[in-house]
């Protein structure tokens, strides 16, 4: 993320980031959610408060200020994003098929809204 705008003095001590992508940095930080805790020279020194990977906790690695996003944005964990996926994919399935069950006049729409309100809330639990 080169070219970015952002320099060493958008950062000081404390700040919450999100690393984005990192240019010449291993990508299982990419995601992950951190505290500023020094600033170097060229990079800025984040401490791992919630990696893309647990194991990664509390680890302390330094990212050009680019690679770097204000606050703590998005999901950060691997595993968390994966969950999100698969359940976005069968609610997907589950509408779909209640769609076609609406259109071949097997259910009507209201029972079909009902279901679907139904999957839904069971997908969340």
């Amino acid at each position: 993320m080169f070219g970015s705008g952002k320099t060493l003095s958008s950062f000081t001590i404390g700040d919450k980031v999100t690393v984005r992508g990192p240019s010449d940095r291993p990508s299982y930080h990419n995601g992950s959610h951190g505290t500023v805790v020094t600033i170097g020279t060229k990079r800025v020194h984040v401490r791992m408060d919630k990696a893309a990977f647990e194991s990664h906790d509390g680890e302390v690695a330094n990212f050009l200020p680019g690679d770097l996003e204000p606050g703590h944005v998005g999901i950060p964990r691997n595993w968390d994003r994966m969950n999100d996926a698969i359940t976005a994919m069968k609610l997907g399935t589950g509408t779909d098929l209640v769609d076609v069950a609406i259109e071949a006049g097997v259910i009507t729409t209201e029972q079909g809204e009902q279901m679907k309100a139904v999957w839904a809330r069971h997908l969340q639990s």
